[in-house]
């Protein structure tokens, strides 16, 4: 890919080591037995529950289209934030109007997993289903640590897990978490520190959505899982991130 072809929207397809970016117009093939410059899944060691060519991805100018090759095995696909669903085998369907989801196929020892990010293409503008548009895609680093380091925790379900597992948690479960990678706070800081950054999200950033309006209580899960939403969207909570918070990067001064 040239230089200049790098400028041009893309969507970035990643699984393991493999990582690609497609431009409008370009496919890939996934599965056991692909050729050259697409992904294989399942192949070392052999495993047979994956097809051999288990689907192809199809960029298009407003997200990529997922198309299900096998006509034995269903694909689930998880938006990042969003629904998790099924598609079923020899059919198509797409990632528009989500701009991150990983598509999986479940294999003898477990998921094969593939993220395709589609943001470049879908934009800033891009209507999350059920809301607005979301303001303030970008990245703040003027952020204080303590409190990314909270918004971690707070995306971490959403963007490891699938399914139920893949929620925003509560305070308490927030808790939970924390400690489990060696970070010590109570609920109340917890919560006490995300209603400063909500605060402070709305009144200097001018980020809509993150304060309760009407009879919704001020913590309630409305506005915290809104808060997730956009950090995700917006790239204020990263895989980077994620990996210096499991590694318990806490260099917190600020």
């Amino acid at each position: 890919m040239t230089e200049r072809d790098e400028h041009v929207p893309a969507a970035v397809i990643s699984s393991g080591d493999f990582e690609r970016r497609l431009a409008p117009g370009e496919s890939l093939h996934f599965g056991r037995a692909v050729g050259d410059g697409d992904l294989s899944i399942g192949g070392a060691p052999e495993d047979l529950r994956v097809p051999r060519r288990a689907g192809r991805l199809e960029c298009r100018p407003d997200g990529v289209l997922i198309f299900n090759l096998s006509d034995k095995r269903a694909l689930t696909v998880a938006a990042i934030p969003g629904p998790q669903y099924e598609i079923a085998p020899l059919m198509v369907s797409g990632t528009h109007p989500h701009g991150v989801v990983r598509l999986s196929l479940a294999g003898r020892a477990g998921e094969h997993r593939i993220m395709i990010d589609a943001r470049e293409l879908a934009g800033p503008g891009t209507a999350p289903v059920g809301g607005t548009p979301t303001a303030g895609f970008r990245r703040l680093e003027t952020m204080r640590h303590r409190h990314r380091l909270f918004l971690c925790a707070l995306c971490l379900p959403m963007m490891k897990s699938f399914g139920k597992r893949g929620r925003v948690p509560t305070y308490a479960e927030l808790e939970v978490l924390l400690a489990d990678y060696g970070y010590h706070y109570k609920a109340g800081t917890i919560r006490n520190n995300l209603d400063e950054l909500r605060h402070w999200l709305t009144y200097e950033h001018e980020i809509p959505d993150l304060i309760a309006e009407g009879g919704e209580p001020a913590g309630s899960s409305r506005v915290v899982d809104r808060l997730a939403h956009w950090a995700i969207r917006s790239g204020n909570v990263t895989e980077a991130d994620l990996a210096r918070f499991e590694a318990n990067v806490d260099d917190d001064g600020a």
